[in-house]
């Protein structure tokens, strides 16, 4: 197993477990998927980046992914949900329940794209 998957796992797991900063903590735990599945995604294409900046690397994947760019533009929408729902202000409520499942949802599809499988997005997402 992928560092990528068992991180999805945890998420999916603390994000069941309902406690009062569960969808936070879930979303943190999806980030760190996220940076692990866009380091295997960039390893698949022979485009490491180790030591760069997330931000880098999502530029780095766009021009990697220049014929399949549902997957930098995933991976650019989860980074910058998830980015913003793990930072806590207090006058922003924690992102929904259903919210973090989708964003783990999105995470997952780019960890398959990972192991080479094609990504399929509807058009709407």
């Amino acid at each position: 197993m992928r560092p990528a998957e068992g991180l999805l796992r945890q998420a999916y797991a603390v994000l069941l477990a309902g406690h009062s900063h569960s969808n936070r903590a879930a979303c943190w735990i999806a980030r760190a998927a996220l940076e692990s599945a866009v380091d295997d995604l960039l390893a698949l294409r022979k485009r490491e980046a180790p030591g760069a900046t997330m931000r880098s690397k999502l530029t780095v994947l766009e021009v990697a992914y220049e014929q399949n760019p549902k997957v930098p533009a995933l991976a650019q929408y989860a980074w910058d949900r998830l980015s913003n729902a793990s930072h806590h202000h207090a006058f922003e409520l924690s992102p929904a329940a259903a919210e973090v499942k989708h964003l783990i949802e999105i995470v997952r599809k780019l960890v398959i794209a990972a192991k080479g499988a094609r990504v399929d997005v509807p058009i709407d997402w």
